[in-house]
C-alpha cells in the first residue's frame, strides 16, 4: 500500500500540491494499519491457526509457539507506520532519512536490543527483542512524521 501511494505522493510533492501529499499518506497509513491490525487480532486471539500452517506439533512447541506469536508480534500495527513514512520520505526526495528509518527497526534497534534483552530476560528476551525495535521504530517514526508536517505546514502552498 504504501508503495502504490509513493508515486502519488512523489508527484503531489513535486507538483507542490501539499493538501494531495496529505491526504495520500493518510490514506495508505490508515489502510496499512487496517491490515496491520488484522494480522495482530490473528496473532493474538488465534495463533494456533497460524502456527498450524507450520507443522502439527504436540505440547511444548505449541504452547511457546504461540507464546513467540503474542509476544514478537506485539507492536506489529506499529510497522504499518514506520513503513508508510519510509516510502513517504523516499517519495518527497529524502532518501537518507528514509534510509535510516527503514534501518532503524531491523538494525538500529533490533540488533543491540536482541543482545542486551537475552542477558536480562534469557529466551523471553530475544522474543521480547521485537516488541521493542517495533516501539523504538515507530516513536522515531512519529518523530520524523511531525517534523515532516511541520515543513509542509510552513510552505505558503501547503496552506
Amino acid at each position: 500500500m504504501s508503495t502504490g501511494a509513493q508515486p502519488i505522493i512523489g508527484f503531489n510533492y513535486g507538483s507542490k500540491n501539499f493538501l494531495r501529499v496529505r491526504k495520500a499518506f493518510d490514506i495508505a497509513l490508515v489502510a496499512s494499519e487496517i491490515v496491520a491490525i488484522i494480522a495482530f487480532l490473528i496473532f493474538q486471539f488465534a495463533p494456533m491457526s497460524v502456527v498450524s500452517l507450520f507443522g502439527s506439533e504436540e505440547g511444548l512447541y505449541n504452547e511457546f509457539a504461540v507464546l513467540s506469536f503474542r509476544i514478537f508480534l506485539l507492536f506489529c500495527p506499529l510497522t504499518g507506520f514506520q513503513t508508510v513514512m519510509a516510502i513517504y520520505l523516499q517519495a518527497i526526495g529524502k532518501p537518507v532519512k528514509s534510509a535510516i528509518l527503514s534501518l532503524s527497526r531491523q538494525i538500529i534497534f533490533f540488533v543491540p536490543t536482541a543482545i542486551i534483552l537475552p542477558m536480562f530476560l534469557g529466551v523471553v528476551g530475544v522474543l521480547w527483542t521485537g516488541p521493542v525495535a517495533d516501539g523504538l521504530a515507530f516513536l522515531f517514526s512519529l518523530i520524523l512524521l511531525i517534523y515532516e508536517r511541520k515543513q509542509l505546514k510552513e510552505d505558503p502552498a501547503a496552506a
